[in-house]
């Protein structure tokens, strides 16, 4: 027991600088990976500082940044503001193996060994160009992809005056980067992307883009058939230990839901976490959840210590 808590300690703290890797649930049926909310991570701005640049120094999304810190301006925080960086969250309910990717999250997790979960901050695809959901797998990987640009987007970006080379050779340039994966969904990548300031927003044209940092680091990792399940959670909920969170996210353009739909899937996911039974939760605190989707974990539940013997 005392060498698996130091194992979990240490590799926790190695990844505090990257928040990537993360120790899985230990205990069957959690689903909080990170630090718990109490143990919330912040910095402290600099004047020249935005929010983005933050989120951008962290590897954050820029949706997630400003999700997390709703008082504080997303253009001038202003020096010596505390800026939350998210560093808790809960798994997406489905099944814990290959890639998982939360559209409204916006948020990759990569189940690859035992005991770790990775995950990054991704940008998907616009309302009219948006990334579709299902299941599919990693057909093919590349470093130092070419691309040549369909039709479709030649065209889109002509008539916003922008004209797109016919081809794109591998190189810094290249809007792929320097990593991508192809989707079993045909015309779908999983890339680099040169425009930081994307990840965490939907202006793709479907694909699903990565910072440059996190792709690397994700390229040697991910084998060729790997399973990919690309879901729609914009309500999570999941244990950690004895304390039952949510966490709420804006919902998809293309898939609205009034607060009465969103309240009961929480209801649903509530009691189901609880093994079909509603705790007794205060109703407070899920309206706030619901109404403010911050993206964070918040505690909502205690169940109570079995009585002693």
């Amino acid at each position: 027991m005392k060498r698996k808590l130091i194992s979990s300690l240490l590799m926790l703290a190695s990844s505090t600088a990257s928040a990537l890797t993360l120790p899985a649930p230990d205990l069957p049926g959690d689903s909080l990976i990170g630090a718990t909310p109490q143990n919330a991570q912040y910095v402290i701005a600099k004047q020249e500082d935005t929010l983005i640049d933050i989120a951008v120094d962290h590897h954050l999304g820029q949706d997630e940044i400003v999700l997390a810190n709703p008082t504080v301006d997303r253009w001038l925080p202003g020096a010596g503001t505390q800026v939350r960086i998210p560093n808790s969250f809960l798994l997406p309910d489905a099944p814990r193996q290959g890639i998982v990717i939360n559209l409204p999250e916006m948020r990759i997790y990569h189940f690859a060994d035992p005991g770790k979960v990775v995950t990054y901050s991704i940008g998907i695809g616009r309302v009219d160009w948006k990334t579709p959901m299902g299941k599919t797998r990693i057909l093919d990987k590349q470093a130092n992809p070419s691309w040549t640009p369909p039709p479709s987007i030649i065209a889109e970006h002509l008539a916003d005056g922008d004209v797109l080379q016919p081809y794109y050779p591998p190189g810094p340039d290249n809007p792929l980067g320097l990593f991508a994966f192809k989707l079993g969904i045909p015309g779908y990548l999983i890339h680099s992307t040169n425009k930081v300031n994307g990840v965490g927003m939907r202006v793709s044209h479907g694909c699903i883009r990565m910072y440059p940092l996190d792709i690397e680091q994700f390229f040697p990792t991910v084998k060729v058939g790997t399973e990919v399940n690309i879901v729609n959670q914009s309500v999570k909920v999941g244990w950690h230990h004895n304390t039952l969170y949510i966490s709420v996210f804006p919902e998809m353009e293309e898939t609205p839901a009034t607060f009465e739909q969103r309240l009961h899937i929480a209801l649903d996911l509530i009691e189901k976490a609880n093994g079909g039974k509603m705790p007794v939760i205060k109703s407070a605190v899920i309206r706030d959840a619901i109404q403010n989707a911050r993206g964070t974990p918040i505690a909502i539940y205690q169940r109570p210590a079995p009585a002693n013997p």
